[in-house]
């Protein structure tokens, strides 16, 4: 198995719900680091698992989605504590 990691950021507002989080119940920031990684069993026929420059793009415009949102915000959070882990 073959792979390849690329990694971006993207800095959000949030805050969360619950007594667990102390102070982080109110609005705050936080910067995520996210990896991407692409895997294959065999090199292409020029050696490599994905173009790593598009595959940095295509992270990247991922992560624009939410980058610099406030993401009590976005729909598809409603309801849910954006940890780290969400």
């Amino acid at each position: 198995m073959f792979s390849v990691t690329v990694r971006d950021h993207m800095m959000v507002a949030h805050s969360f719900r619950g007594e667990v989080f102390g102070p982080a119940q109110r609005l705050h920031g936080a910067t995520f680091v996210v990896d991407a990684t692409f895997r294959r069993a065999e090199l292409d026929a020029d050696g490599i698992v994905v173009d790593i420059g598009r595959a940095t793009e295509e992270l990247r415009a991922v992560l624009a989605e939410l980058n610099y949102r406030n993401l009590d915000d976005e729909p598809a959070f409603a309801g849910v504590n954006t940890t780290t882990e969400v």
